[in-house]
């Protein structure tokens, strides 16, 4: 049983930090349902290269691409453990970044305790992180093998229909894998801003969630993948 206060303050920043966490994928992937967003459009050039692919025998170039997604989810989810060593480190110094913390300007005096709750929560979060860039991964590898599987012209072609929307529908989780391991580590940034001050944390929070917004359904990327559609 916990024997220390907690401040509201703490508590408004924790409860709205998740609900932008949990709720802006929900959010995002309804709102792309009506209206054009990143991952629709990646979806349909997701489509094209795999539906192309299918009608090739040689898959050289999608062997390197294939290649290339797999060591970018892997870069991140090594780069996750490193981080994950640092907040074990860090964990065992929790009183010391107490008293720092409640040394910096306008920084409220911090409880040693709560501070490894903070602590804990953002190594949960790489946790988190370091379970969909492996997941990704995974999924990556599984494609590959379904390239190197994928029936010639001559023999068997009319399983390639089947393998085409299975390769759409594995590459598309792995991406989507791809980018919750990515969303979880902006909101991150937030979580760090939570051991400094709660109202930092809650601002960061909101800075996020608009970013992440904008990046979906307004951003110059989106207008450029717009372009080549059309």
């Amino acid at each position: 049983m916990l024997n220390f206060y907690i401040p509201l303050a703490d508590v408004i920043a924790a409860g709205v930090f998740f609900i932008c966490w949990f709720g802006y994928g929900f959010a995002a992937e309804r709102a792309a349902r009506n209206r054009p967003s990143l991952i629709t459009a990646i979806q349909s050039f997701r489509r094209a290269w795999i539906e192309r692919m299918c009608t090739s025998d040689n898959h050289v170039a999608d062997a390197a691409l294939l290649g290339n997604l797999l060591r970018g989810a892997l870069f991140f989810a090594s780069t996750t453990v490193f981080i994950l060593g640092g907040l074990a480190a860090l964990l065992g110094t929790a009183p010391k970044l107490a008293d720092v913390v409640s040394q910096l300007p306008y920084s409220p005096s911090a409880d040693p305790r709560l501070a490894e709750i903070k602590i804990l929560t953002l190594i949960l979060f790489y946790v988190y992180a370091f379970f969909k860039f492996t997941w990704s991964a995974w999924q990556y590898n599984v494609l590959s093998i379904m390239v190197g599987a994928m029936p010639a012209h001559g023999s068997a072609a009319k399983l390639r229909p089947g393998f085409s929307e299975a390769g759409i529908n594995v590459a598309s989780l792995a991406g989507d894998s791809y980018n919750a391991g990515i969303r979880s580590y902006y909101f991150s940034i937030a979580l760090m801003a939570w051991l400094i001050h709660p109202l930092l944390c809650l601002m960061t929070t909101l800075a996020i969630t608009i970013v992440l917004y904008r990046r979906e359904f307004y951003s110059p990327m989106l207008r450029a993948l717009q372009k080549v559609q059309a």
